[in-house]
This record gives C-alpha cells, sequence and structure tokens, in this order.
C-alpha cells in the first residue's frame, strides 16, 4: 500500500522543514535561501506523487506572479518550478507547523478587509524595488473550476507603483489513477482529510503554465482583467499536454 510510506515520509519532511525554520531562527536569517525552499516544495510534492508538467519560463528579476488557486498544492507547484515569495492571508502567521513554515520561506500576509492591502503594499513595492518578486492568487479562495472566478485588482497596484512586470501563471491537476478529481481543495473541506486523500491515491499531473508578462501599463483593474484573461485562455487549451516534466519529482510510489 502507498498510504503507509508516503505517512512517513511525509512526517520525515515535515519534521525537516520545522528543522530548516528553527536553524534560520537560530541563526537570525529571516527566509530560507531560495534553493532550500524549492527542494523542500519538490520533495512535498514527491511524497504525494505529482508529477509537474512546465509550459513556458518564469521571467528573470521583479515579477508579479498572479495565479488561479485550485488548492494548497498551488503553492508548491509554483515554488518547486520558479523562486518565489507567496502572500498568504494573516491567520496563517499563527497557524501552528503551517505558520513557522510559511515564516521560513518569506510569506507576505495580508490582513482581509477593507484596508489590509494597504500596509502589504508598503512591503511588496519595495521588495521589488530590491529585484525579488512574488506571487498571490487574485481570487482571494479556491474555486475548483474549470476557469477561475473574478480577480481582486488591489495588490496589482504593486507592479505599478514598482514598474515591473505581471506574469499570469495557469495551474490545472489531473485526475487520479481511478478517476477521482482529488487535488482541489475547496469549500468545507479540511486539510487533514485532503492531506489523508492524497496519501491513499496513486501518482497525479499537474501542469503549470508561465503565460506572457504584461507590462505595468494602465490602472489595476486593466491588469487584473487582462491577467484573468490570460490565465483563462490557458486553462481551456487541452488538459495536461506534453511539456517538461521537473526531472527531480518524477512519480512516487
Amino acid at each position: 500500500m502507498l498510504f503507509i510510506p508516503r505517512t512517513v515520509r511525509l512526517i520525515l519532511h515535515l519534521l525537516t522543514g520545522l528543522l530548516i525554520a528553527a536553524a534560520l531562527h537560530i541563526v537570525g536569517r529571516p527566509v530560507a535561501p531560495a534553493p532550500v525552499a524549492r527542494w523542500w516544495l519538490r520533495g512535498l510534492l514527491q511524497v504525494f506523487g505529482i508529477r509537474v508538467r512546465v509550459e513556458g519560463a518564469p521571467i528573470d528579476g521583479p515579477a508579479v506572479r498572479v495565479a488561479n488557486h485550485v488548492s494548497w498544492l498551488d503553492i508548491a507547484l509554483i515554488g518547486a518550478a520558479a523562486p518565489t515569495r507567496f502572500v498568504a492571508k494573516s491567520e496563517v502567521a499563527h497557524w501552528p507547523l503551517a505558520g513557522w513554515l510559511a515564516d521560513a520561506a518569506g510569506s507576505f500576509y495580508i490582513r482581509r478587509g477593507r484596508g489590509g492591502a494597504t500596509p502589504l503594499l508598503d512591503q511588496l513595492v519595495p521588495h521589488l524595488h530590491r529585484g525579488g518578486e512574488f506571487c498571490f492568487f487574485p481570487e482571494g479562495t479556491t474555486t475548483e473550476g474549470p476557469l477561475p472566478g473574478p480577480f481582486h485588482a488591489r495588490l496589482f497596484a504593486a507592479a505599478i507603483e514598482a514598474d515591473c512586470h505581471v506574469q499570469p501563471v495557469a495551474l490545472s491537476y489531473g485526475r487520479s489513477p481511478d478517476g477521482r478529481d482529488i487535488a482541489p481543495f475547496v469549500g468545507e473541506d479540511s486539510l487533514f482529510a485532503h492531506i489523508l486523500r492524497l496519501l491513499r491515491a496513486g501518482p497525479i499531473e499537474a501542469r503549470v503554465q508561465f503565460g506572457r508578462p504584461i507590462p505595468p501599463t494602465g490602472t489595476r483593474d486593466e491588469l487584473a482583467q487582462a491577467a484573468h484573461a490570460t490565465i483563462c485562455r490557458a486553462l481551456r487549451s487541452a488538459p495536461i499536454p506534453a511539456g517538461e516534466v521537473i526531472p527531480v519529482l518524477g512519480t512516487s510510489a
């Protein structure tokens, strides 16, 4: 059975992540180096037997990446394929385990509600000016698809203020060998139950499509609409086509 060995591997991998987070705290380094973060995220995908096909390539230099949001797995998919930091809701910072790992990965946090984006933009714009990049999910929640919901435009202002491109990223998942669509994490589903389903399932394939960068012209609403249209076009294409498979992922048994 896959379940028991995968569960053991997951526990060991999570412990490794916590040790990395603790070591960073001890040495006074707030964020894990990009190669370390990518190694850990790729290992997480290996545990669940997720094979990643990549189309296009992440742009170099400062960038705002935006993606449709299907599952908590989206962070691992994008982070395994490109060095980037993520925007998470502020509650995540206080979650045991997940919060520590998010801190170690250099996550930015946004407070939900009116005015929550303003203090975050004060962090994101200098980060972009220093040559950094970040990724956020402008739907604000996970959706099962097949196409994403409306995009909230507030954080697109960071690209305009920092004069850097927006790169749309389209994410899609295949079905498990028994035909189930197990990747989406939506509604009232619990994280624990979703992890158990993934551990019990056979390998699934996922696709990451890096779209053509969008220059920071126009308003933030226009940027959001252009990114949404690009992602929708990508998701309407044939599901999980042949592409580059990230070599270190392969298929996990």
